[in-house]
């Protein structure tokens, strides 16, 4: 995951409205915008009547979609069906996008999640007025006592800044976790390869010894013993390739640790957080599009 801990890195400023920024951010952006609508545009090109094994598995998404959005918001707001699923695909993807290496995540900035955020009230209040009027819209934040007015104005307030910071809180905390976790096993990796490389018999000892432990562990059927072997024999020939020069310089230790952190950092808790966020517009927009039987008339 990269992320800069200190924001996006501004590449340049375009001149109007007094310089508007060209961020990492607003090329993860534009980059995630490209890759779906073109591959929007060819899995949705000449479709068949016999589905090929590409065009079943788009179908079965497009209708597992459909199916949530349906038990959720009830099938009178199956419409809203694309703009969930685009805010699912943009979310995951722009969580995903770091995982290349060159690019920010795009919800690791607060400016994008909260823009979502806010496109879903703005949906939730145009339908609220379109339902009530725009007076029974504004009655509404006096119910069910004129006192309870700020609470209600609060509550609005809170509910985008809410799902923003919740979706940016979790993918920006990972990716701070990942900057320092590479920084500390850099700092790891130089401490405990120079200390088996000073002379080439330290490393043979823990070489020999590794393997000894190995071959020891597999004899009697002791994992803990074998993979511990495994670790020691690494290391010793890290420590002989670091003495011969060949891996000067080189943070051993970064090498697949972090991999780990990224399945969850990335993998998971991207596809977790996309989820949430869709299922909360879901659930926020739903409350403001109830069944037509239950829609009062415009006063």
């Amino acid at each position: 995951m990269n992320v800069n801990v200190n924001g996006a890195y501004i590449y340049f400023y375009i001149p109007l409205f007094g310089g508007i920024p060209v961020t990492q951010t607003t090329l993860s952006l534009l980059l995630v915008t490209v890759f779906l609508s073109i591959t929007g545009y060819f899995l949705g090109k000449n479709l068949q009547k016999r589905p090929g094994k590409v065009q079943v598995l788009v179908e079965k998404a497009v209708t597992m979609l459909r199916t949530l959005v349906v038990e959720t918001m009830g099938e009178h707001n199956v419409a809203w069906t694309p703009f969930i699923g685009t805010l699912f695909l943009s979310s995951i993807c722009g969580s995903l996008i770091s995982m290349l290496g060159f690019f920010r995540s795009t919800t690791a900035d607060l400016s994008v999640t909260l823009t979502w955020a806010l496109m879903v009230s703005a949906i939730i209040w145009y339908n609220s007025i379109k339902r009530n009027g725009f007076l029974g819209w504004l009655k509404g934040f006096t119910e069910p006592v004129a006192v309870m007015t700020p609470m209600n104005l609060i509550s609005e307030v809170a509910q985008p800044v809410s799902m923003a910071f919740r979706h940016f809180g979790n993918v920006a905390g990972g990716g701070v976790i990942t900057s320092i976790l590479y920084t500390a096993l850099s700092a790891a990796s130089t401490i405990l390869i120079g200390l088996i490389s000073g002379t080439w018999i330290v490393p043979v000892v823990v070489l020999a010894l590794g393997g000894g432990l190995f071959f020891l562990g597999k004899k009697r059927k002791k994992t803990a013993l074998w993979i511990f072997g495994i670790v020691l024999a690494v290391l010793g020939l890290l420590g002989l390739l670091e003495f011969s020069g060949l891996l000067t310089g080189v943070p051993i230790l970064e090498f697949g640790i972090p991999a780990v952190l990224s399945l969850y950092f990335d993998l998971f808790s991207g596809f977790i957080q996309a989820f949430v966020f869709s299922l909360l517009s879901m659930v926020y927009i739903s409350g403001a599009c109830p069944p037509p039987e239950e829609i009062p008339s415009a006063t």
